[in-house]
């Protein structure tokens, strides 16, 4: 196989922090995006929609759907935690996780942090977002809800997770 051939079927992904670095991975065969894309379509909610969290930055429409949801998963640690205080308030276990910080900028009882960044790989900085879940929440048949800003990371996540955990998530902010 030319140079070439072996270099069109990977791509770079550049990691938004320095430390991160870069890893090679297979780029998705063309048919498959627009596979992926043919499924994507605008719908309807059942449910209206309620603020989590504050007003611009860090806040978030969702449905009104949050009853039985076990834990809320929130990768990405930032200087707010208002959508995370909320889902507390609801009585929903946070389980934030981000190596980038010491700790969540708030404090509260529900409130469960990892020191790691959520990835594709798993090492002393890294865990898989399938689990870090099943380490936190090992019951499949308890709904999820997922917010995750994690700086351009999302598409590699998404990528590696698998489909069993991707379906626990009854509503994602991604």
């Amino acid at each position: 196989m030319e140079y070439e051939e072996k270099i069109a079927k990977y791509c770079f992904i550049e990691k938004p922090f320095a430390k991160r670095g870069r890893f090679l991975t297979r780029m998705t065969p063309v048919n498959q995006v627009k596979h992926l894309l043919s499924t994507l379509y605008p719908i309807t909610c059942e449910k209206n929609l309620i603020r989590l969290g504050p007003q611009g930055d860090g806040g978030y429409l969702v449905p009104d759907d949050l009853e039985g949801i076990e834990a809320c998963s929130s990768p990405g640690v930032s200087s707010v935690s208002g959508f995370e205080k909320e889902c507390a308030n609801r009585n929903i276990k946070v389980f934030l996780a981000d190596k980038s910080v010491e700790n969540p900028a708030e404090y509260y009882d529900l409130f469960h942090f990892t020191g790691k960044f959520i990835g594709s790989i798993e090492n002393d900085s890294y865990i898989t977002l399938d689990n870090w879940v099943n380490a936190h929440s090992p019951n499949p048949k308890k709904d999820l809800l997922l917010q995750m800003d994690i700086e351009k990371a999302e598409y590699e996540v998404l990528h590696s997770i698998s489909e069993t955990t991707l379906s626990r998530f009854r509503i994602m902010v991604i």
